[in-house]
């Protein structure tokens, strides 16, 4: 991200702006306590939309980018028209960020898909400047969106154990995502954000009939999908907090 530059008032604002800096820097440095999520996609045949919808998708897309920012202590930016990064402090959560933005725009009508590739890792950024971050996260996970074909979603990591983990069940799990319709996209990303699962809860948020929701979650395969997030969360928080010896290969 092209940082902007800053207009000084006085010699006083100054002096409190370097003290903030330098405050934030030291933080920043901190990497004990920065270990992070990122994610960095790209819109799927971008070029295949009108103006008009493209510029939908994309009001939509920033959205549920901030929308995800706000909810998991991260920020986000969107770039070169298509593309898109967002880091949290909470990496637990990139799986559910990932596959909520990819069912939140394959809902949509036109119906669009995203590449996303998510890694975890230490990374190290300031507000508003996502672009510029830096640490292993941010490495892998751009790496993984330049080899992301044929598929729509991967995730990364340095530490072995849990890359040999995860790998084949995201690469299921993306299969899955990219079969579904738009409907059952709606639907099962309603009942991964509700607080009360109930399909009942689920078919009045989307003000649906009881058994048609039913009907569609089971379609979707909605437990595998629940259990795929939840499996996720467990393994990227026993990484995150260090509960077991991990082969940590550092990233050049």
């Amino acid at each position: 991200m092209v940082q902007s530059g800053k207009h000084t008032k006085s010699g006083s604002s100054d002096t409190r702006q370097d003290a903030a800096k330098r405050l934030n820097d030291v933080q920043l440095n901190d990497k004990s306590d920065h270990k992070a999520g990122v994610l960095t996609g790209d819109i799927s045949q971008s070029q295949s939309f009108s103006d008009d919808d493209f510029t939908s998708i994309l009001a939509t897309l920033k959205a549920l980018l901030s929308k995800y920012a706000d909810q998991y202590s991260g920020d986000f930016d969107v770039y070169r028209g298509d593309a898109f990064q967002l880091v949290v402090k909470q990496p637990e959560h990139i799986m559910l960020i990932a596959i909520g933005l990819r069912l939140a725009l394959k809902a949509l009508n036109p119906s669009v898909d995203v590449r996303i590739s998510a890694a975890v890792g230490d990374a190290q950024f300031r507000a508003k400047e996502v672009k510029t971050g830096t640490g292993e996260a941010f490495v892998l996970s751009g790496r993984g969106l330049d080899d992301i074909k044929p598929y729509h979603l991967a995730f990364h990591t340095s530490h072995q154990a849990l890359e040999n983990s995860t790998q084949l069940i995201t690469r299921f799990a993306d299969a899955h995502l990219t079969g579904l319709t738009p409907t059952q996209s709606q639907t099962l990303l309603a009942y991964i954000e509700a607080s009360d699962k109930s399909h009942e809860n689920v078919a009045a948020i989307l003000n649906k009939n009881r058994s048609n929701v039913s009907r569609i979650l089971n379609a979707s395969n909605y437990k595998l999908v629940a259990e795929y997030l939840s499996y996720m969360e467990q393994e990227i928080n026993v990484w995150k907090l260090g509960h077991r010896p991990l082969s940590n290969t550092p990233v050049k």
